[in-house]
């Protein structure tokens, strides 16, 4: 152990001067890459900014824009259907024979003119009217 006999404070002092190089030169690294800003974030990982947050705001709007659009289509064919429920059931209400002086009623028509197209009675067609006009209400 030749290397052991010849080690002497010379020695020791370059020795611990390398030790204390090395380590210096490691915190400096570190306090390097801690004050280097760090890459920005992927742009999917983002918050969404505010232009993005406008286009969906504006893409939601537009979607409820639509939908209350086919809404409104929506009750507006209930109202019809509805009225379609009504003629009918005033329709089944009524004799056959009278269907066509109801539907005629229905449309406005005063009795004397459809008692003449039906071929029913002044009388019959007063009822049918007053029937078609209570049916309706």
């Amino acid at each position: 152990m030749e290397f052991f006999e010849n080690f002497g404070l010379h020695e020791m002092v370059i020795g611990t001067a390398v030790l204390l190089g090395i380590y210096s030169g490691i915190v400096i690294i570190r306090l390097a890459r801690m004050s280097r800003p760090r890459a920005p974030e992927p742009v999917w990982k983002q918050p969404p900014t505010q232009f993005g947050e406008q286009v969906l705001k504006t893409g939601i709007e537009a979607e409820l824009a639509e939908l209350r659009g086919e809404v409104a289509a929506l009750k507006d064919e209930v109202i019809l259907l509805h009225e379609e429920v009504r003629l009918l059931k005033a329709a089944r209400n009524v004799s056959p024979q009278y269907g066509e002086a109801v539907a005629l009623a229905q449309k406005g028509l005063d009795a004397p003119q459809i008692a003449e197209r039906c071929g029913i009675s002044v009388a019959e067609a007063e009822m049918v009217c007053a029937l078609s006009r209570r049916q309706s209400e």
